[in-house]
């Protein structure tokens, strides 16, 4: 006569062991209940488990109790991943081998508004001012710093979310935003989950919050990298209060703060207009990195990036002139190259000086 789901705990003659999240659900009847809390792994920890389920990396358990985040049982199925790789391929074993089993491992099911992203580009497909990747690499610098940080040397203990790493990426449409998360995300061995916030912002009261918790849930049980594009429309200025759609705003703006404090993740905030950024999240950022549109060097350096062999240019192109002769971002210039090259093609030829400038000025 129980619902469907439930136990009858009042009927079993012996002990019961439940396993759940704290507050899950009021508990009540007469037996004695010995509440036992389980907390998370700290990273001493961690690096010891990894130690015992994989000594043959013990060299690299700080980086990976920083990266991998994983119960007990998931950790020993990806050692078990791992060594049976290296004795297949006769190489040692690495981290990428263990990255690509926890993301098979821990794979979730995507929220709607979420996309999956595997990582492919790397630090030398980014082309930015020598500031701009200092701050990258140091973010992911601290992330593998925790261990020595926070727990050797006790900065911010106790702290919620003192784990987590908050960016905000700030500049023009096409300057390498989405790419430096997807060069951060690789060089982390995590994948990037990329948050469309138009589809997450819903016009019902109190939906918003519960697309958000999914998304920031999926990030930490998949220890992926979170990247919310246009952020400003989902993080933006909290209003005056006119009427209850305002007071209800207000809230999830609210909300939303404290689940980004409170997350042991890399959460990364995009968007063209840092105005509209609540001044509330700005202090709550590790990282605020500016995207400028790139110069002539820069610009010079991305045609050769998305030129893939300079035997494909025919004699007399000069990508310098061309860098000094228009200013464009680096997404137009990728989409300018990629032109440029079917023109080339259709004419049975090589990519020629007519070619460049009549494909930039289509972009």
């Amino acid at each position: 006569d129980t619902p469907a789901g439930t136990f009858p705990v009042a009927e079993f003659p012996g002990p019961v062991i439940v396993c759940a999240r704290t507050g899950f659900a009021p508990v009540r009847g007469a037996r004695p209940v010995y509440p036992l809390p389980v907390e998370k792994l700290r990273a001493v920890e961690r690096r010891r488990l990894w130690n015992d389920v994989l000594p043959e990396m013990g060299a690299q358990s700080a980086v990976l109790a920083a990266r991998f985040a994983l119960e007990p049982r998931l950790a020993a199925e990806v050692a078990l991943d791992v060594k049976t790789r290296a004795r297949i391929t006769k190489q040692a074993e690495r981290l990428d081998d263990v990255a690509d089993s926890v993301r098979v491992r821990s794979a979730v099911p995507l929220a709607s508004g979420v996309t999956l992203v595997r990582p492919r580009a790397t630090w030398d497909n980014l082309v930015l001012r020598p500031q701009r990747l200092d701050q990258l690499r140091e973010a992911v610098a601290r992330l593998d710093g925790h261990a020595r940080v926070l727990d050797r040397w006790k900065f911010l203990e106790g702290r919620p979310g003192a784990r987590g790493v908050r960016m905000l990426f700030v500049g023009p449409p096409g300057t390498g935003k989405t790419l430096s998360a997807e060069v951060i995300a690789a060089a982390l061995g995590r994948d990037l989950l990329v948050a469309d916030v138009s589809r997450l912002i819903s016009k019902w009261i109190g939906d918003t919050p519960k697309n958000l918790a999914r998304v920031f849930d999926m990030a930490e049980r998949s220890t992926s990298v979170i990247l919310f594009d246009e952020a400003d429309a989902l993080f933006g200025k909290r209003t005056e209060v006119s009427d209850a759609h305002d007071r209800y705003a207000n809230l999830e703006t609210a909300y939303l703060l404290s689940r980004l404090e409170r997350f042991d993740g890399l959460a990364i905030l995009a968007t063209n207009l840092r105005q509209n950024i609540d001044v509330a999240f700005l202090r709550r950022l590790e990282f605020i990195v500016d995207f400028e549109e790139p110069g002539a060097v820069e610009r010079e350096r991305l045609w050769a990036t998305h030129i893939p062999d300079r035997r494909l240019l025919a004699k007399g192109v000069n990508l310098e002139e061309l860098a000094a002769a228009y200013p464009v971002t680096g997404a137009l210039i990728r989409n300018a190259a990629v032109a440029a090259a079917f023109l080339a093609a259709s004419d049975h030829s090589l990519i020629t000086r007519r070619h460049l400038p009549g494909a930039v000025r289509r972009e």
